[in-house]
């Protein structure tokens, strides 16, 4: 039988109340991992710890399902979505033909407050490689990490693109990809931070393109290796 979900307790139902409440607060509980891969997710269930009526969750699921975080089983229902290697490729693969091009553009155009900012999480960032990883460093560093990047993609003024990248970077697969990383890993990708400060300080597009890029493909690297021993774990 399909897994029946718990309620969603972290959320005040009068918080949801238009469609976009809703789809918010689903889509936030699943990136928060509320849900594991292949959870069925029930209209009543949601409708009711939501405090909405059944069409806004519809509707949000239905939207869901379409940036891929679910998919509808005919005759089953809607179930969270089981990210594949494949995924994973094709996610990297995208964030290389955008995230480069938006670093380069944001070198031409960002402001000094945000290269402020992006130094104080940079040097937040660091500062958590200093110690042992927790669970609450890993969230702390996931935090810092999404607001640097979206710093960067948000100053390249190309609201479609950057809204595109957003929406691959909230999978929960790109969670996954910081929880892969081991101490050596986050330091690397710390010191990566600030040679990309670095290049936007310096209003040079090029080197802005290019030390994203080698950010990426170590993040993917990262990723494919985890995949490699957990696989190769199970080889005869």
């Amino acid at each position: 039988m399909p897994q029946i979900e718990p309620a969603l307790h972290t959320i005040q139902p009068e918080v949801a109340r238009s469609a976009d409440d809703v789809y918010v607060a689903i889509k936030d509980a699943l990136a928060g991992g509320q849900y594991g891969a292949g959870q069925y997710l029930r209209e009543e269930v949601l409708a009711r710890s939501l405090g909405v009526s059944r069409t806004p969750v519809r509707e949000a699921l239905r939207r869901l399902d379409a940036e891929g975080w679910v998919e509808t089983r005919p005759n089953y229902g809607v179930r969270v979505k089981a990210w594949t290697l494949q995924d994973a490729r094709e996610i990297f693969e995208a964030r290389l033909l955008i995230e480069p091009y938006l670093a380069g553009r944001a070198a031409l155009s960002i402001g000094a407050s945000d290269i402020a900012r992006l130094k104080d999480l940079a040097d937040a960032m660091l500062a958590i490689t200093q110690h042992p990883s927790t669970a609450e460093s890993c969230e702390a560093w996931f935090t810092a990490n999404g607001e640097f990047h979206a710093i960067i993609t948000a100053a390249a003024n190309n609201a479609r693109l950057d809204r595109s990248l957003r929406s691959m970077k909230e999978t929960p697969l790109i969670k996954w990809t910081f929880d892969t990383y081991d101490d050596r890993d986050r330091e690397r990708s710390a010191r990566q931070h600030f040679e990309i400060v670095l290049a936007l300080e310096q209003r040079n597009a090029a080197w802005a393109e290019a030390v994203t890029r080698c950010h990426i493909l170590a993040a993917e690297k990262a990723v494919l290796d985890r995949h490699d021993r957990e696989h190769s774990a199970f080889q005869p």
